[in-house]
């Protein structure tokens, strides 16, 4: 789940550790460089705070803040700022380190900026460079793989890099609130952000902001520079205090904390077959499909599951014109995943059947773990992942078959745990959309499966306004209290 953009940059670090990011492949251009065209010619300011779990010290956040010149002759200034984040899962410690860099003009606009984050396991950039008139010139790569293309930010909206000094900008009284449409140069998306201004405090003028659906609270002083922020989970950034102890984020906190409560669920939700389910506090709306009817009261929303149902043998052919256009991530040029997939449908000719063997042969051959991936290729060669693993493996086979498959995006209720948890899964066409989860083993997925959002590796992003929505959101049985 681009994760830069502060503010509510941790934020996202944290959505990154659950949500794998995803690279880009092929052959393009070689990658921008921005930073040549920006000219050093003023003073620069730094500040170093520390990343704290209570009484832990889990990362490390530097800003610094330059003048200087783009191209010689428009005044510019470079924001940077870098993360270094700990986190432990089984005894295992890994970092996620991540840092961007924004060229800024006079007027608020962004001229270039450069965006990257190691995982250890695989590095992810992005690029850019303004063109004119809200165009821009990108470049995204994963494992020095560089991509083209370009971007058109609509007219009147605001781009995520220049938001830390569109705040230090803003001479708001106290209580004022602002929503804004943010352009995210890293998804190609915009995206609501609003913010309030909480007034002058002693540690500085205070701003709680809201992004994504996620809230935190910035503390900026007269320089712009960010003094505190708390975030979720108990996060906070604050200046170091001399002695401390070093440690890490428990992976299994991160997840616990972005567990959706389940009010009044039966634990044998997975056995029936219709159910519905009342959401209350989510940011968004889940989509309605074949299987998932929503319909919305305000901020509530009633979703009907209905268990996903395979027609006929006769029924099952796949409309070719439902092939989502994408192939990103999918490696459906190697030769290996054609093979794989021809091997496991070999003398199979039922669509169905061609899927169902497909995600038996995922589900029963690649082992479970916390393991990254950025591309089915390297979750064949790892041999084991995560759901997102599963997902992207079994949508390549699928699309190798010539069967139309697209990703699922949503959460799964866990009795064990009384919540649902976020989750991914695959639909394939077989005369209709049939959910499939090669994780976990359904052939189709039932109605524990509530879809938040569907379609290419890259809409995974999609779910982030869900993690926390307004201040936390729940799902309860309809006719519970």
């Amino acid at each position: 789940m681009g994760r830069k953009t502060p503010p509510g940059f941790l934020l996202l670090l944290i959505g990154a550790a659950i949500l794998v990011l995803p690279g880009c492949r092929g052959k393009g251009h070689p990658p921008l460089e921005p930073a040549s065209r920006f000219s050093f010619t003023g003073t620069e300011r730094t500040r170093e705070l520390g990343i704290y779990s209570g009484n832990l010290r889990v990362g490390d956040l530097r800003f610094s803040v330059r003048d200087g010149t783009w191209d010689g002759s428009i005044h510019t200034t470079e924001w940077n700022e870098s993360v270094s984040l700990r986190l432990f899962f089984r005894d295992q410690e890994f970092s996620i380190n991540s840092e961007q860099t924004a060229w800024v003009g006079p007027d608020l606009d962004l001229l270039g900026s450069v965006g990257t984050m190691d995982f250890g396991a695989g590095k992810w950039e992005t690029r850019s460079v303004a063109v004119g008139d809200g165009r821009y010139e990108v470049t995204r790569s994963t494992f020095d793989r560089p991509k083209r293309e370009g971007m058109v930010v609509p007219e009147g909206t605001l781009v995520s890099d220049v938001l830390p000094l569109f705040l230090h900008r803003q001479p708001a009284e106290e209580g004022v609130r602002e929503e804004l449409v943010v352009f995210n140069m890293n998804l190609g998306q915009e995206l609501p952000f609003t913010w309030t201004y909480g007034g002058q405090t002693a540690l500085g003028r205070l701003f709680t902001v809201t992004y994504w659906g996620m809230e935190e609270k910035i503390w900026l002083d007269p320089e712009g520079m960010v003094v505190r922020e708390e975030m979720l989970l108990g996060v906070q950034a604050r200046t170091p205090s001399g002695k401390e102890r070093r440690g890490a984020l428990a992976l299994e906190t991160v997840l616990a904390g972005t567990a959706v409560p389940g009010v009044g669920i039966p634990e044998d939700i997975a056995d029936r077959r219709e159910i519905t389910l009342l959401l209350e506090g989510a940011f968004h709306t889940p989509p309605t499909g074949k299987w998932q009817d929503v319909k919305v009261d305000g901020d509530r929303a009633l979703v009907r599951l209905s268990r996903p149902t395979v027609g006929l043998p006769g029924e099952r052919g796949p409309d070719p014109g439902m092939m989502p256009p994408d192939v990103f991530a999918l490696d459906l040029d190697s030769a290996r995943i054609q093979e794989l997939s021809a091997r496991i449908t070999k003398g199979v000719t039922d669509p169905w059947e061609k899927a169902l063997a497909i995600a038996r042969w995922v589900n029963r051959n690649l082992g479970k773990s916390m393991r990254d991936s950025f591309s089915a290729l390297q979750v064949l060669e790892a041999g084991e992942g995560e759901c997102q693993s599963h997902s992207l493996l079994t949508v390549a086979l699928f699309r190798a078959a010539g069967l139309p498959a697209r990703f699922a995006y949503g959460v799964v209720y866990v009795p064990e745990k009384g919540s649902f948890l976020f989750h991914t899964w695959v639909e394939v066409h077989a005369g209709g959309w049939i959910p499939v989860d090669p994780t976990l083993g359904y052939f189709p997925s039932g109605v524990d499966h509530l879809t938040l959002a569907v379609g290419s590796y890259r809409d995974q992003f999609r779910i982030f306004p869900f993690i926390m929505g307004r201040g936390g959101w729940r799902i309860s049985l309809a006719d519970s209290p």
